[in-house]
């Protein structure tokens, strides 16, 4: 059986930044952390239990001005792997 590692198509580096993920335009973003990232997508841990939509928004700036569209892969606790998609998928 391949391990997680094994099938991501980029390298993954360690990451420790803190960020935030909007999970709809009505709610207040939640805090989180990014622990590894690459340039199809991260590991995040999220710093409280909060029900993780297919599609979501990772603010990597307190106001917003960078972002990444994120697909939730995989979830395991507070923990959970996310794909950047492409602009148009």
């Amino acid at each position: 059986m391949a391990t997680r590692s094994e099938l991501r198509t980029r390298a993954r580096r360690q990451f420790h930044y803190s960020a935030s993920v909007l999970l709809d335009g009505a709610s207040l973003p939640q805090r989180c952390a990014i622990a590894d990232i690459s340039e199809t997508g991260a590991r995040i841990v999220l710093a409280n239990e909060c029900e993780l939509p297919e599609r979501f928004i990772l603010l990597l700036t307190s106001r917003g001005e960078a972002r990444r569209h994120c697909r939730l892969v995989w979830r395991n606790g507070l923990s959970a792997g996310v794909a950047f998609p492409a602009p148009d998928s």
